[in-house]
């Protein structure tokens, strides 16, 4: 049985490392039931953003799971099916303020977002002068709970089971600027790719 090596930044509740020192979460679980059934033994790295991303450009990993399209990465790599979507939301430590567009936001302050995350068009091309970046989603949540910064962007499913543990009190999440983000499975293979595919078509079924 061939192994592959698959790579993905930690993201509660979709892939993380749970207090027994496992791996776990939901999105870990389909791929690697797809993995199994495509007959391959699977081999999980789950670290920081930057570090899975420099070793899978280095083809030292074949797959990355939970990724956002990008016109440099579709030039580089390929994609899978839509693996799924997310709900990207807003959070603020500002009360009792309506927004209608994310463009409303800079008359109260800046928007904290992670370095070297890609978002999706919305965010990704709102002006580096009205943002503000940090290291994780953990250290973005804290600054706009202590109120360092006004407003952050979260994936909302992560907030949501985040806030369970650090309680984020004065966070707010702005509903009405919620967007979906469509999510895919990268690889270094189009050959990987398309078997890939097949099966994950299948699961889906």
């Amino acid at each position: 049985m061939d192994k592959i090596i698959i790579g993905a930044d930690p993201f509660p509740p979709y892939q993380y490392i749970n207090g027994n020192g496992k791996i776990s979460g939901s999105d870990y679980k389909k791929i690697k039931k797809v993995v199994e059934l495509m007959d391959y033994k699977a081999e999980f790295v789950i670290k920081e953003w930057s570090v899975i991303e420099k070793m899978f450009s280095e083809k030292k990993i074949d797959i990355l799971f939970q990724v956002q399209k990008t016109q440099k990465r579709e030039e580089l790599y390929f994609f899978s099916d839509k693996f799924r979507d997310a709900i990207t939301t807003i959070v603020t430590s500002i009360n009792k303020v309506k927004f209608k567009r994310i463009d409303d936001i800079f008359e109260y302050g800046k928007l904290g977002v992670e370095r070297n995350y890609q978002y999706g068009e919305i965010i990704d091309y709102i002006d580096k002068q009205n943002k503000v970046f940090f290291k994780s989603l953990n250290e973005l949540l804290e600054a706009v709970n202590n109120k360092e910064v006004s407003f952050g962007v979260a994936d909302l499913e992560v907030y949501k089971y985040l806030d369970q543990y650090n309680s984020y009190n004065e966070i707010e999440i702005i509903e009405s600027l919620n967007f979906n983000r469509p999510l895919y499975v990268m690889f270094n293979s189009q050959e990987l790719r398309d078997e890939f595919n097949i099966y994950f078509r299948n699961v889906k079924k």
